[in-house]
């Protein structure tokens, strides 16, 4: 009786066993977010939270049933992110659900989830919620395995506050539980955590509640912000999260100075100046731009980094510093506004990691106040000023250089003329209507002389008569919209902006003034317009103002300043799509064809291991390699414009990558070693050239 008894007991058990097998449901939760950690892409704001499901198997551990298990319950989300969770991250979850994401997972055993792919376009992710379904997935497999999922890491600000950083060794101070299993991932540099510092250039020590991490080589560290991207390798908690902004996040960081002062960081008007170290690494440190317009209680934060750790449309500053007075803010309701208002008084805040912090005062007034300079500037007609007899043989020279010697005098003959015609509006549009152009650059409406002062124009009229207004910046616009034209072969835009200006009283034909971005500073001279009607002034080659463009210079313009315009108005004005026969043979006469090596001797140490060489082939076409790397390609130009064999004459290139002409002075002379040397003497100093056998 009593081995029945046992019996009916073990069968019963066995049933039970069985039973439960059949119908065992387990649970299990993974994070949505952090699965691209240390990358925070692709959420704009990183959903905290843990997808928490049922899981239900039969006794051969093929999925029956998959159900939601509470995902936004308490414990799901982290605290204080409840409304978030309603309002921004549910309606993914939701959305994902009733896609049949949960359905995907029935049918499968342990290691069919495993393969399933979750990636973006994955096959079995759910379109718009990737992070989601990879969560999901996890989840899954945590509860076929009995594991947790990440917890949310009880930490108030840095994970691993900075003791001290010293040379080369910096140590953080850890305020993760005990139990976080620390990890150091990697360490980036820069605030957009992506520069990824070599593994190889630093060692890291944990112990004793302390990460010490010791550089190789102190001295090559840039300055700025550095990450240190860190993981829990038990898998209990999940990393520190970027959440809260650059410097009141759980992520762990240090900064390495720059060691400028307050003085070291300036603003010119236009850009933001260093007085040593990189341009580009102070962008790559900026932690926010606030402009605060006056008599505004709030400011306007521009951020590359946001306070959710994800990158933000930062569009205060180029990658030159320039300050993008015409950007436009993009609001998240569609509507547009602009960074700045014009004539708008602004206090800007410049701030970066690891450098002092700039503040400066800036008001939107274009291109005007660098035209009119500290103290005011008169301007005459610029053609006026260098289409002289006494100025001729310098066009023909530069000309010459390109096109060949024979064909300068016409060639100069012609380009003068493109820009000294004295027609312009309807009779112009009349002459040119069959082909052909010109433009009348001179100053119109019995102007003489215009002089820029504060926001002022007088203008010296031919009769002797003078006026003055002031005027008030509008903003850019555009002159030429739409409108076309044939130049060597090609039909090209001849739409440009211009800063517009209006008189704040009536001044008839000098109601506005429509001002390009050249100035006495960065191409020698002006090109503008004004007249009486702002719409009409707008079309280029159409209406009352047409074939019409001033040029102007400053009236005091020195020799110097009348050589580097004439230069730079012949040189952006050649053709260069290919050499002349007779510029081939200038440049084949005079010895510049070949290949040649840079004597950087005078240079010191710095440059003793640089080998700098450069070839010009029989087309005329040149390179040149520094250690190997090319890093220049161009087209080589030069005319002996003095006494006629004294190896002293003009150079040009042509950067095809820039697709600008530069020149220069050369020389051509023999050395001690009965080598060749072509030495170039430019602006920005001189270098020698000696001339390699073949």
């Amino acid at each position: 009786m009593k081995k029945l008894l046992i019996a009916v007991l073990a069968l019963c058990l066995a049933l039970s066993m069985s039973a439960a097998l059949a119908d065992q449901t387990l649970e299990g939760d993974a994070n949505v977010d952090q699965r691209n950690y240390p990358s925070t892409a692709p959420f704009i704001h990183p959903p905290f939270y843990n997808v928490k499901l049922a899981i239900t198997v039969d006794d051969s551990g093929v999925i029956t049933a998959v159900t939601d298990n509470g995902t936004g319950a308490v414990g799901s989300v982290q605290e204080g992110n409840e409304e978030f969770w309603a309002n921004k991250n549910k309606p993914y979850f939701d959305a994902a659900v009733s896609a049949g994401l949960l359905d995907k997972f029935v049918g499968k055993t342990l290691e069919d989830v495993r393969a399933m792919d979750m990636t973006a376009g994955g096959a079995d992710a759910v379109s718009g919620a990737t992070m989601v379904s990879a969560a999901a997935q996890e989840a899954v497999v945590n509860a076929l395995e009995g594991k947790a999922g990440k917890a949310f890491l009880p930490v108030e600000g840095c994970a691993l506050p900075v003791e001290s950083v010293d040379g080369g060794t910096v140590i953080l101070r850890s305020a993760l539980p005990e139990d976080f299993d620390l990890q150091v991932l990697d360490i980036r540099w820069g605030v957009r955590n992506e520069e990824v510092i070599p593994a190889d250039s630093y060692t890291v020590a944990i112990a004793d509640g302390k990460v010490t991490i010791t550089f190789a080589q102190p001295e090559a560290l840039k300055p700025g912000y550095y990450y240190v991207n860190v993981v829990d390798a038990s898998g209990k908690y999940r990393s520190p999260s970027f959440e809260g902004g650059l410097a009141a996040a759980q992520a762990p960081y240090f900064i390495i100075d720059s060691g400028l002062t307050a003085g070291d960081i300036t603003f010119d008007g236009k850009a933001i100046v260093l007085a040593s170290g990189s341009m580009a690494d102070y962008l790559q440190n900026i932690q926010h731009v606030q402009i605060l317009a006056e008599g505004a209680e709030k400011a306007t934060e521009q951020e590359i980094v946001g306070h959710h750790g994800t990158a933000g449309n930062f569009i205060a500053l180029d990658e030159n510093g320039v300050l993008n007075a015409d950007s436009i803010v993009k609001a998240r309701d569609g509507s547009e506004n602009p960074l700045f208002e014009a004539g708008k008084q602004y206090t800007v805040t410049v701030a970066a990691f690891g450098y002092p912090e700039l503040v400066f005062s800036y008001n939107k007034l274009g291109v005007w106040p660098d035209i009119a300079g500290e103290n005011g500037t008169t301007y005459v007609s610029l053609f006026d000023t260098i289409v002289t007899e006494e100025w001729s043989p310098l066009w023909q020279d530069y000309i010459g250089a390109v096109m060949g010697e024979d064909a300068a005098p016409a060639m100069t003959a012609a380009l003068q003329g493109s820009v000294t015609s004295n027609l312009h509006g309807e009779e112009a549009i009349a002459a040119f209507a069959n082909g052909g152009y010109a433009f009348d650059c001179h100053f119109i409406n019995g102007a003489q002389s215009l002089t820029f002062r504060d926001n002022t124009v007088t203008i010296l009229k031919t009769d002797g008569t003078q006026e003055t207004h002031t005027y008030e910046y509008l903003g850019r616009y555009n002159i030429g919209e739409g409108e076309t034209m044939m130049y060597q072969g090609a039909e090209i835009s001849m739409a440009f902006p211009v800063d517009v200006y209006r008189s704040t009283d009536e001044a008839g034909e000098f109601n506005y003034f429509m001002m390009r971005e050249d100035t006495m500073d960065t191409t020698w001279h002006l090109e503008f317009r004004y007249g009486s009607d702002l719409n009409a002034l707008q079309g280029y080659m159409v209406g009352p103002y047409a074939y019409w463009l001033a040029a102007g210079i400053d009236e005091s313009a020195d020799e110097e300043t009348i050589r580097s315009v004439i230069a730079l108005f012949c040189l952006e004005n050649m053709d260069y799509s290919a050499h002349t026969d007779a510029a081939l043979r200038q440049i084949n006469d005079l010895g510049i064809m070949g290949n040649w090596k840079a004597d950087l001797s005078a240079y010191g140490e710095d440059y003793a291991t640089v080998d700098l060489r450069m070839t010009i082939d029989e087309a005329g076409h040149g390179v040149t390699m520094m250690n190997g790397t090319q890093t220049a390609d161009f087209e080589a130009y030069a005319v002996d414009n003095g006494e006629k064999g004294d190896g002293a004459g003009l150079y040009v290139a042509y950067s095809n990558l820039e697709y600008e002409a530069e020149s220069a002075p050369y020389a051509m002379t023999v050395n001690d070693a009965g080598q060749t040397v072509l030495t170039l003497t430019a602006d920005d100093g001189t270098i020698s050239w000696v001339k390699q056998k073949e």
